[in-house]
């Protein structure tokens, strides 16, 4: 069969080595989860009607920020755009000082299909690291040549799923990211599940990416700047500036970065 669908290349298994649906479907069988789950969501007219404070106040934002301040023991998530603000530090801070592990995965700025908000996320990175936070930034690079993510790996290169767990129990997947225009400007909705199987199999899916297709950060011990670590064959590779970027898109972030109001992010 020609066309687009046939020229789309598979990995005969997913990022978590299971088979394909189709398959299992065409054996009358499935491998389901089961747990309870709850669906939130924005009003539609929230942008038009409500105030900047009444949005953020009963948005999906502020609602995933309550499961993250409740947290016990951990808290993993994956937001492309992650611009967490002085309430969400705030939140993180009081977590860290109850020893919760804390672990994010975002865009690299290689990866970042909008600069402009990486620019946000420059004002609070250095921050994350000192409170604690485990920070990941995605390679394209590495993603693009990740087999275990086929076409969609090679084609994109970027992160794009927004996923929360909390305490190996707790999962949140929906269209929100961590950054105020999530919060004030658009409409988002998700669904929070509370099932330990599908939090496992989740924080598989982020170790994976965290391992194969990331940069940790870290802030040199004498130093204090930034760091990306990475594996080149088993070795440890550390850089000291933004990786798999050009020198114009280094320079281009701090000079916009005064003049781009962190609301609109």
């Amino acid at each position: 069969m020609a066309g687009p669908a046939a020229s789309l290349m598979l990995p005969p298994s997913d990022i978590l080595g299971y088979g394909p649906i189709a398959e299992e479907l065409d054996d009358g069988r499935m491998g389901l989860l089961w747990g309870e789950a709850l669906a939130i969501a924005d009003p539609p007219s929230k942008p038009r009607t409500m105030s900047a404070e009444e949005a953020l106040a009963s948005s999906v934002t502020m609602k995933v920020w309550r499961l993250i301040r409740d947290a016990r023991s951990e808290v993993s998530l994956t937001s492309p755009y992650l611009v967490p603000g002085e309430r969400g530090m705030e939140i993180l801070g009081d977590l860290a000082g109850k020893k919760v592990k804390l672990t994010m995965l975002t865009n690299s700025l290689a990866a970042n299909d909008v600069p402009l908000v990486h620019t946000g996320y420059v004002r609070y990175r250095r921050r994350l690291l000192v409170s604690g936070v485990e920070l990941f930034e995605l390679s394209p690079g590495r993603t693009m040549s990740n087999q275990r993510f086929g076409e969609f790996g090679s084609s994109l290169g970027r992160l794009h799923a927004k996923t929360l767990t909390i305490d190996r129990r707790q999962v949140f997947i929906g269209s929100m990211n961590l950054d105020p225009r999530s919060a004030t400007q658009n409409t988002e909705m998700g669904i929070v599940v509370d099932s330990p199987e599908l939090a496992t199999e989740t924080l598989r899916i982020i170790s994976v990416s965290k391992l194969q297709n990331s940069y940790r950060l870290r802030l040199a011990s004498e130093t204090g700047d930034l760091e990306w670590l990475t594996n080149d064959g088993g070795k440890e590779v550390v850089l000291t500036s933004e990786p798999e970027t050009t020198y114009f898109q280094r320079f281009y972030i701090p000079l916009v970065a005064p003049f781009v109001p962190e609301s609109l992010l």
